[in-house]
C-alpha cells in the first residue's frame, strides 16, 4: 500500500525529489523513480502542486520511508492516544479505589484496636477469633490492591510496547 505525503508549500514534483527521494539515487534513476510518482498521481499537475495535496509515495527503494507517512499511522496513533488515556483512567479509578478503601480498612483497625471495643470484647474467644480473621482478611485486602495496580501497570505497559512493535511493522 502506497504511503502518503502532503505538501506543506506550494511547489513541483522535480523541487520534491530531494525530500521524496533516496540521496543515493542518480541522473535516470530519480526521472524513473519520479515519473512512478507522477504515475501515481495523476490528480496532481507535476509542475504547480499546491499546498494541502496530498500525494501517494510508491513504496520503492528509492523514495525514503521517513519522508511519507504510512496509510496506517494515523489510525495506529489515534489508537495509541486512545488506549493510552483509558489505561491512566483506568489506573487512576483503581489506585483512587484503593486509597478509599485503605482508608476504610484503617478506620476499621483503629476501632478495632482502641480500648473502647476491647473492653466491650472482653474476653470472649469467638470475638477475638473474629477479630483476628478480620485482621488476616484486611491485610490480604490491602496486599491484593497493590497487586492490582502493580497488574495493571504491567498490563499497560505490555500493551503500550506491543503497539509500538506494531506501529514499526506498519511502518
Amino acid at each position: 500500500m502506497p504511503r502518503t505525503v502532503t505538501i506543506k508549500t506550494d511547489t513541483t514534483l522535480r523541487a520534491l525529489g530531494p525530500t521524496l527521494l533516496d540521496a543515493r539515487f542518480r541522473g535516470e534513476q530519480v526521472d524513473a523513480a519520479l515519473d512512478r510518482l507522477k504515475a501515481l498521481n495523476p490528480h496532481a499537475d507535476p509542475e504547480r502542486i499546491p499546498a494541502g495535496t496530498v500525494l501517494f509515495v510508491p513504496d520503492t527503494p528509492a523514495f525514503k520511508a521517513s519522508a511519507a507517512a504510512s496509510p496506517q499511522a494515523a489510525p495506529i496513533e489515534e489508537f495509541r492516544v486512545m488506549l493510552t488515556g483509558a489505561l491512566s483512567d483506568a489506573a487512576n479509578r483503581l489506585k483512587n479505589a484503593n486509597a478509599a478503601r485503605a482508608a476504610e480498612r484503617a478506620d476499621l483497625s483503629t476501632v478495632l484496636k482502641s480500648a473502647a471495643f476491647k473492653r466491650a470484647a472482653g474476653d470472649d474467644r469467638d470475638v477475638l477469633q473474629q477479630v483476628s480473621d478480620a485482621q488476616k482478611v484486611l491485610a490480604t485486602e490491602e496486599t491484593e490492591d497493590k497487586q492490582a495496580e502493580e497488574t495493571l501497570a504491567a498490563m499497560s505497559k505490555a500493551a503500550l510496547a506491543a503497539l509500538a512493535q506494531l506501529t514499526k511493522v506498519a511502518g
